[in-house]
């Protein structure tokens, strides 16, 4: 969203100049108007001497640790929007758990976040599968794996060898990055909320990529949930997007945006001889109606016997 930077300016100088230090929506009011013009460092400033004078406040945690965020400081603003959501676990219309999400990924370390998507529910289904049949093996590998081998390599690699001889390599690289991701504990939001199931997903995943635009880990998400309701040409811009942004994954999104394009072409090709027998069922009955209006015209216009 554009903001209107000379309207906040007077906005800030409007609350210095009218100082309520003891209520904590203007210190809200005031660290807000710093971040909507992109200035996380005033926020901190200003916010971090109060937190332990309104410990309950949710707006105070929510703006401290998006300005966290915002300065690259994931620690600190996973401890902040985590304490919101223990405030309000609602907040932001439900919204609020997809930020925790995101900042339980950014906190991990590189090979974490190349196995895994930040919305951790679909990581297995990520890794183990390509192109628009997302869904396909639903029950494969990953999933009973994490289910009971959890921290155990060596059990996973035995019964990745014994899955592989058994249905051969459906999945290549990506089936074995699902089984490295099956021995990473989850995260803690998992404890709590289960997004895959949760009503608000496409919102949250579209509000993250909204306030993130630099992100990768963001839009590799908006693809997934693109993807999860057959939006593949928005799934493949989304990844594209997330390969130009440098994502760790690049090599995985390219496979799958190749297997979209192809899913794309060649429905297309398929969808042709059936588009075409509508169309020429459409210009039968516009045939039709015509003739009939014609030879109705026809009588009408007739001269008498």
């Amino acid at each position: 969203m554009l903001e209107d930077t000379n309207r906040l300016r007077a906005t800030i100088k409007s609350l210095e100049a009218d100082r309520h230090e003891n209520d904590p929506m203007w210190w809200n009011n005031l660290a807000g108007a710093h971040l909507r013009l992109n200035e996380p460092q005033a926020a901190v400033t200003l916010l971090e001497p109060v937190v332990g004078k309104f410990p309950n406040d949710y707006g105070i945690h929510a703006n401290l640790g998006t300005a966290y965020h915002l300065l690259g400081r994931y620690a600190d603003a996973e401890k902040e929007i985590a304490r919101d959501l223990e405030i309000n676990p609602n907040a932001h219309f439900g919204l609020e758990k997809y930020h925790l999400a995101l900042l339980q990924y950014l906190v991990r370390d590189s090979n974490y976040r190349s196995r895994h998507v930040y919305v951790d529910e679909f990581t297995s289904v990520f890794l183990c599968n390509t192109g628009a049949h997302f869904y396909r093996h639903r029950g494969s590998l990953y999933d009973s794996l994490a289910k009971g081998y959890t921290n155990n390599v060596a059990a996973a690699e035995a019964d990745y060898a014994a899955f592989i001889k058994t249905n051969g390599n459906q999945g290549g690289i990506s089936e074995m990055l699902g089984v490295v991701a099956a021995v990473d504990p989850k995260p803690p939001y998992r404890a709590k909320w289960s997004l895959d199931t949760d009503t608000n997903l496409q919102a949250g995943v579209i509000y993250m990529a909204q306030m993130n635009p630099k992100e990768p880990a963001c839009f590799v998400m908006l693809g997934i949930a693109a993807q999860k309701t057959h939006g593949y040409h928005l799934a493949a811009s989304a990844f594209e997007k997330a390969i130009a942004l440098g994502s760790p994954q690049s090599e995985l999104l390219k496979k799958k945006v190749e297997g979209f394009n192809h899913y794309i072409e060649e429905s297309a090709k398929n969808d042709f001889p059936g588009e075409l027998a509508l169309a020429s069922i459409a210009l039968v009955i516009l045939y039709y109606i015509y003739s009939k209006i014609r030879d109705r015209y026809k009588v009408r216009t007739a001269a008498p016997a």
